[in-house]
């Protein structure tokens, strides 16, 4: 019965680690994200890649705010950034409520939406 329950234990605890790895692959900034997101105003397009973004202005092609992002589940992620020009710092939670479309509220309660170039 003790080397039952000496095996059983183990068996979870593999399991534990195994799923703490795939949650930290996650976090990182899965690939189904990675790739250009429309800003839903027409100002900018978001450069997501591995965990990383920048945003770049339309109408001049510059970079106007650089930051990383977090999936914090298949349906939300976390965006963290400075802006160039203000140097202020800001972050914002999204929903995922298509593949394509990001539904995002920052910290000061605006709105915005990205959309996938395709």
């Amino acid at each position: 019965m003790l080397m039952r329950t000496k095996s059983l234990a183990l068996i979870m605890v593999s399991f534990g680690v195994l799923s703490a790895c795939q949650s930290d692959k996650n976090l990182a900034g899965p690939p189904v994200l990675n790739g250009n997101w429309a800003s839903s105003d027409g100002v900018y397009v978001a450069q997501l890649a591995n965990g990383k973004f920048q945003a770049v202005a339309n109408d001049t092609g510059n970079v106007i705010s650089e930051g990383s992002y977090i999936a914090l589940g298949e349906t939300k992620v976390q965006l963290s950034w400075v802006g160039k020009i203000s140097g202020k710092s800001n972050q914002a939670e999204c929903l995922k409520p298509e593949f394509n479309q990001l539904d995002c509220v920052d910290l000061s309660g605006n709105k915005f939406s990205l959309r996938r170039s395709l």
